[in-house]
């Protein structure tokens, strides 16, 4: 995965924390399913055994039920222990050892194992005991290790389940002529060996399983790291549309030459109303004009590239080109007029005015900084030049000015279009063709 965000170090990337954060809650979540599975066992259980003792049919087999009951008991505790220790270690750790899964797996199956052991001395046949439903409890621990998100551990798990089941039942099947069709399966290792394949292919299964919930997770991850990424270049003004296509470029922006509209927007007489009215009062105005700007920006597929405190400037066709910037940014401008109008009219905010200036060039885009700190930027003379146009809108009495080669690209000229002429920008050499939309 490539790395933006954080340099290469020792320490947890942002990535690495974040998954194993996620390791620690699908561990803690497994065992909260195993307890819920042991819980119920053992109450089920329970009924079964007083039913059983009750109707005498554990004569001779009488100590089968206190195993097993021992059983259930210690692997609800144990089970219960390692949930609230999951959650402890949420907090106090940045990841859980590779080695405690292993641990953790091992104890389980071996338990099982030995369970079934015992048990099985308290029968004329011990080979039934692996034909009990205590055997399922192995594919149990199987299914549920895919939550570890590790292949190794899923693997592991279901061989060591299967090379325990294989010798356990070679151990105790007995030898004879096969006489009925019962012996079949007190006699014959080959349906144990078909149990054991089960075992050992459910645990590559899992693993299969758990690298696909992994991958699944990790990309995850790394759409969340790329948006936060994306959220820091451009802050929270970029439409789903934009995210999306950045995304799927894993928010990569490398510097190069791309053409683009710049639009640059400032509020008529801001000064003035900021000394008359308290702090929160500007803050409040702010967010509903700028909310509207935003909205229409993202509307037309631009980018709101930065605030500035009583406007800002606005960019189409960068990051993610298109077809036509120019038609995209005077739609913009005049549609922001029309619903900053409308608002005067609806007393929504206070009488505002509004200066734009639209200019089409090529600039370089691209991010610039460090590993650790990155912005995305647009240079060229066609910010510069559009800064000076929107800034004539004073001189002119207008609220919408834009180039020469804005006015070329777009299909639809508005009504109310004058010519402005040939102005000399402050600062530039040459003049520069304006028309004056709104």
């Amino acid at each position: 995965m490539k790395k933006f965000l954080f340099s290469e170090n020792p320490v947890l990337t942002y990535f690495d924390k974040q998954f194993e954060q996620e390791n620690i809650r699908r561990e803690r979540q497994r065992a909260g399913v195993l307890l819920i599975f042991f819980s119920i066992s053992f109450l089920s259980y329970a009924l079964f055994a007083k039913t059983v003792y009750q109707l005498n049919y554990l004569n001779g087999h009488e100590n089968v039920p206190q195993i097993i009951f021992l059983y259930l008991a210690f692997m609800t505790f144990y089970e219960l222990t390692v949930w609230i220790s999951m959650k402890y270690l949420l907090k106090v750790m940045s990841q859980m050892p590779l080695v405690a899964k292993f641990g953790n797996a091992s104890l389980e199956i071996t338990l099982l194992t030995l369970v079934m052991y015992f048990a099985s001395q308290e029968y004329n046949h011990p080979i039934l005991i692996v034909l009990s439903p205590l055997v399922y409890i192995y594919f149990i621990f199987i299914i549920l290790s895919t939550l570890r998100l590790s292949f190794a551990v899923s693997l592991w798990t279901g061989l060591l389940a299967g090379v325990e089941y294989f010798f356990l039942s070679s151990h105790l099947i007995e030898s004879g002529t096969i006489v009925s069709e019962h012996d079949i399966y007190t006699k014959q290792m080959f349906s144990y060996l078909l149990k054991t394949f089960s075992l050992v292919f459910g645990g590559l299964s899992a693993g299969y399983v758990a690298m696909q919930i992994r991958k699944s997770i990790q990309l995850s991850i790394e759409r969340m790291e790329t948006q936060e990424h994306i959220v820091e270049m451009f802050g929270q003004q970029v439409s789903p549309e934009v995210v999306q296509v950045m995304l799927e470029q894993n928010g990569i922006l490398k510097a190069k030459h791309q053409k683009v509209s710049i639009m640059f927007l400032d509020i008529r007489n801001f000064t003035v109303y900021a000394d008359k009215h308290t702090a929160d009062e500007v803050m409040n105005y702010q967010n509903v004009f700028f909310e509207v700007v935003a909205n229409t920006v993202n509307e037309y597929n631009g980018i709101v590239n930065q605030f500035l405190g009583d406007g800002c400037m606005v960019t189409f066709g960068a990051p993610i080109p298109l077809e036509n910037p120019s038609e995209n940014a005077v739609k913009a401008g005049l549609s922001i007029i029309e619903k900053i109008s409308k608002m005067n009219e609806m007393g929504t905010i206070p009488n505002t005015g509004v200066g734009i200036g639209i200019h089409t060039g090529d600039a370089v885009v691209g991010n610039i900084g460090t590993d650790t700190r990155q912005q995305y930027n647009i240079t060229g003379n066609v910010v510069i030049q559009a800064s000076r146009i929107e800034q004539l809108n004073k001189k002119y009495q207008s609220q919408l000015l834009i180039s020469q080669e804005v006015m070329d690209e777009i299909s639809a000229i508005p009504i109310d279009t004058v010519q402005v002429g040939s102005v000399k920008l402050k600062g530039m050499e040459n003049e520069m063709f304006l028309w004056k939309l709104a």
